[in-house]
């Protein structure tokens, strides 16, 4: 459709995500029913019977489909077409137990950047922290904020979200390249050009490790050096740890999706 006023092209708008119960595993189905937490939304967002919408199962389909049924405790669509969905970002987020409102707003941000994974580690300066990243009050709200981010940036995968874990037990898991955000690590830009950075192996995550915090200790900064880890620099400054994740993930998120043609 052309805009008479300026004669650009207007992009559609895109269709609101929600998500369904049930259709995870299903190779095909001709209808879905949308999560009973997602009713209340459907009202908020004005949609109607016979209204289109996207739907998502979290596990990586998308299908364009039309509102039929919009009870009191549910709602149904009809699906229509399946929809193209973008690859999960191969990256793990390393998250330390930390202040719960920042915690969740970390969620929420890689999430919306597409993150496969994400684990809270007990560096030592995170054992004084109370509650966030053990309680299953927090993981319940961790995994409702990754819902929410999932529709917000029309995604087609919940990652995981995994934890409390050792230091000693994420690095004996872990099989793949991984950066730790560091202040004395190298810059990641140098004279405009990005730092060289280790491919992602097939199958493999990047791990991206931030600190609590407290920051880290020499020895723990020193097993993660010893397990592979690049120490990453995001800037002069002392970042908090929420700000450092999310810088780092935006940058492998680049670095990634230009050395594979991810879309």
């Amino acid at each position: 459709m052309s805009d008479p006023g300026d004669g650009r092209s207007r992009q559609p708008r895109p269709l609101p995500t929600f998500l369904a119960d049930g259709l995870a595993g299903r190779e095909s189905a001709a209808q879905a029913d949308l999560a009973v937490d997602e009713v209340t939304h459907v009202r908020a967002a004005r949609i109607r019977p016979g209204d289109r919408l996207a739907v998502a199962d979290g596990a990586g389909r998308r299908w364009e489909g039309e509102l039929i049924e919009l009870g009191r405790r549910g709602a149904r669509c009809r699906l229509l077409r399946a929809l193209p969905a973008r690859p999960p970002l191969p990256v793990c987020v390393w998250a330390p137990v930390a202040n719960r409102d920042r915690s969740l707003w970390l969620v929420e941000k890689v999430v919306e950047l597409g993150v496969s994974e994400v684990t809270w580690i007990e560096w030592e300066r995170s054992r004084s922290v109370g509650d966030a990243g053990r309680s299953e009050s927090f993981r319940q709200r961790a995994a409702r904020r990754a819902r929410a981010a999932l529709k917000q940036s029309g995604g087609s995968w919940l990652p995981r979200l995994l934890g409390p874990v050792s230091l000693k037990q994420a690095l004996a898991g872990h099989e793949g390249a991984g950066w730790l955000a560091d202040r004395g690590g190298s810059p990641f830009f140098a004279g405009g050009t990005a730092l060289e950075v280790a491919p992602v192996r097939s199958g493999s995550l990047l791990a991206v490790a931030v600190g609590p915090e407290g920051g880290l200790t020499a020895e723990e900064r020193r097993r993660c050096e010893a397990a592979g880890f690049e120490l990453i620099s995001l800037g002069p400054g002392t970042l908090r740890f929420e700000t450092a994740g999310v810088a780092a993930v935006a940058l492998a998120a680049a670095v990634i999706r230009d050395t594979e043609g991810m879309t």
